[in-house]
């Protein structure tokens, strides 16, 4: 359907029972001469990976080899996102997703070390820098010559970015902004020559907000500090960053002043969905590892994969790392149409991060002992996955985000509806259209016309869930009103949904165009994990709407105030 300005969106829409199909079908595909260009990058990224990148030895060392950085560079990897009119490849998010899925398969490390020089360090340049910004710094960065870095997290704020406390003052006989404060957990920071910095500056009103700005590493009062020691990704450079007095010049301020925090999150916005391709790519790692071992190991007389409950893990890797490939390359597809992706990227990395933790598990479960063991890549794994739920907003603070920005124009909405009300002759037009979709939501759900005929009762329980949902999204935006922000449990349950739901619908969409373009027979293994995923996924669905309305949050914030009050557990046994 053509959708209004309330339900604009694939996951914004199904916050109010309503589906984009124009988004939909088809499932977005790479442009040829680019799917061409992708695949000479990665051949020659894999010849350089197998030959160069030793993931255990970068792990025991902690730190990557100048070489494997300097042959990144070389293959042209550091640039691919930079416009082709500054020395890059100009990429599409497709594209870019696809290379890091491809990198993750080698050595997560050298995916961090590549993501925070692209996804989030170059990008403040490319997406707000100033002509002569984008002339001056982007390429020398294309060519890996500059390396870049993205400092936000302070030792006050984490998820709270509004806290940070760094602040710079213009200085006007010196045409610079001077800079103090502390940044940590910088990756890339030890060596980087462009930090994306922010900072809170004094505004005209007398406020202090929020700017970015370049900083350089060779400006006086600039320092970094020692690699921090880390349970993972051991082998990337993460560090604390200190500001003594730093002259920034005023031309390396990016956008307006005022402007940084909205540029912070739109850097972030755009490198989650990468985050999460790379998670494709750990994903199928941990399978082919599993895999090897599950066929050679012989217990009971046959191979342990062909027990039962090993089988079942085997395939729950196999159906995540499918859903997640559906979910990425649906949104990256978004992105490279210039819509607007946030809510399906902060879906991504949150499902994708999880699922590679599951994954990772299993992995080592598969292996029993030998996967608790340092010589065997499966423990390394495990260390190497956990970050990725902390990384570039953690996701419980994701989950805040999808369920508020989910109802946000579904309250705005219902906040038009009942003002109509107050006057219904003179708003008939918005009274009409609410109680249609009301209805049409009670009596017969809004139904996916493109869903191919082999998936039809997959797709009618999600159309069923869908109008179910946004039923219950309707009964908190009334019921909790002004307190929503702070019913983080319900916001949990409702951004699950909403997870399960786009994710419903990108293995449809995937799944359709596949059957058409390759036909019924061809698509089978397609069609078969996507009924597996789907009837997993509305369960869950269907279990966290119900738990709206009926739960234990009450009994869990008395448990919570009884071990703060007790200082933890304490045993009522003898």
């Amino acid at each position: 359907m053509t959708q209004t300005t309330e339900t604009a969106g694939i996951v914004r829409g199904l916050f109010a029972g309503s589906f984009a199909e124009e988004l939909l079908e088809p499932y977005p595909k790479m442009r040829e001469d680019e799917k061409e260009n992708l695949e000479l990058l990665l051949d020659s990224v894999r010849k350089f990976a197998e030959k160069e990148i030793d993931s255990q030895a970068i792990d025991e060392g902690g730190k990557i080899p100048e070489s494997v950085k300097d042959g990144l560079a070389e293959l042209g990897v550091m640039g691919v996102t930079i416009p082709e009119e500054h020395g890059g490849f100009g990429w599409s998010a497709t594209a870019y997703c696809r290379m890091m899925e491809e990198i993750s398969l080698y050595d997560a490390s050298v995916a961090t070390h590549i993501g925070g020089h692209l996804s989030l360090g170059s990008k403040g340049i490319v997406l707000y820098g100033t002509e002569e910004q984008k002339k001056r710094f982007l390429p020398k960065i294309a060519t890996g010559e500059w390396i870049c870095a993205y400092a936000l997290t302070e030792p006050s704020s984490g998820s709270d970015a509004q806290a940070l406390k760094s602040r710079a003052v213009f200085d006007p006989a010196r045409n610079v902004w001077v800079l103090n404060g502390n940044k940590i957990w910088c990756t890339n920071g030890g060596y980087a020559h462009v930090i994306q910095t922010f900072a809170r500056t004094p505004m005209p009103d007398g406020r202090e907000k929020i700017t970015a700005f370049l900083v350089t590493r060779d400006l006086p009062g600039f320092t970094s500090g020692k690699p921090e020691y880390k349970m993972g990704i051991k082998g990337s450079n993460t560090v604390e960053l200190s500001f003594v007095d730093v002259p920034v010049p005023a031309e390396n301020l990016v956008g307006e002043p005022g402007r940084g925090f909205k540029i912070a999150v739109e850097i972030l916005n755009t490198g989650r969905l990468s985050l999460a391709a790379g998670c494709v790519g750990g994903i199928k790692v941990a399978i082919r590892k599993a895999l090897e071992h599950g066929e050679t190991r012989q217990q009971f007389g046959k191979p342990i994969i062909e027990f039962e409950m090993l089988k079942e893990k085997f395939a729950e890797m196999a159906v995540d790392a499918f859903a997640l490939e559906s979910m990425v390359y649906l949104a990256a597809g978004l992105h490279d149409r210039k819509l607007d992706a946030s809510i399906e990227a902060a879906i991504c990395k949150i499902f994708g991060t999880e699922a590679l933790w599951r994954a990772t598990n299993h992995a080592v479960q598969v292996a029993g002992g030998t996967g608790f063991m340092r010589e065997y890549p499966y423990e390394r794994a495990v260390r190497d996955a956990r970050v990725n739920m902390i990384f570039e907003g953690t996701n419980e603070i994701l989950r805040v985000l999808i369920a508020l920005t989910g109802m946000q124009k579904r309250g705005e909405y219902l906040k038009t509806v009942g003002e109509a009300l107050k006057s219904p002759l003179s708003h008939t037009s918005v009274l009409s259209e609410y109680a249609a979709g009301r209805l049409r939501r009670a009596v017969k759900p809004e139904r996916l016309h493109f869903v191919h005929e082999a998936l039809r009762d997959q797709a009618a329980l999600l159309e069923a869930q869908t109008a179910d949902f946004a039923g219950q999204v309707e009964a908190v935006i009334r019921r909790e009103r002004s307190h929503l922000v702070e019913r983080e449990y319900l916001q949990r349950r409702l951004a699950d949904a909403a997870i399960d739901l786009y994710a419903m619908l990108a293995t449809l969409s995937r799944v359709t165009s596949s059957i058409k373009e390759r036909g019924e027979a061809e698509a089978a293994d397609e069609i078969r994990m996507a009924r597996v995923f789907c009837d997993a996924a509305w369960r869950r669905v269907r279990r966290n709407v119900r738990a709206v309305e009926s739960n234990h949050d009450e009994d869990l914030d008395a448990i919570v105030a009884g071990l703060r009050e007790r200082k933890g557990y304490t045993s009522t046994l003898g």
